[in-house]
């Protein structure tokens, strides 16, 4: 009878094991090649995702918890930029033209002019 339970634990356990998929920082082709809870990164080139990435945490939505604006959605960047000592942050709405900036990923153009990359000292810019 303990042979039995041991051999249906370690069958279940397998199966389990099987079913995980990639752990965070492994290459990848698709989200489903991935652990519950991550994404297939891939880069983007000018002719489209690359063929393959890594496992990585799901950017996040509009005002969920952020540390750089990186970690965010691509329409949003991490409010810390704009607060001086401020670590911790939320993805909220990139800058309108003529908004301060930190560097380019604040802004909808995409363009932070004048920045020096340490200060709130840039402009969004056309």
């Amino acid at each position: 009878m303990r042979r039995v339970r041991l051999w249906g634990w370690l069958a279940a356990l397998a199966a389990l094991l099987a079913g995980c998929g990639t752990s965070l920082g492994e290459r990848c082709g698709r989200d489903s090649d991935c652990a519950s809870g991550f994404i297939c990164a891939r880069p983007v080139r000018d002719e489209g995702p690359a063929a393959s990435g890594v496992c990585d945490y799901p950017l996040r939505e509009r005002d969920e918890p952020c540390t750089v604006a990186a970690e965010c959605a691509q329409s949003l960047t991490c409010s810390n930029h704009f607060a001086e000592g401020d670590r911790y942050g939320t993805c909220v709405p990139r800058r309108e033209d003529g908004s301060t900036c930190f560097a380019d990923r604040d802004c909808e153009s995409e363009h932070c002019e004048g920045a020096s990359g340490t200060a709130l000292d840039g402009t969004c810019a056309p």
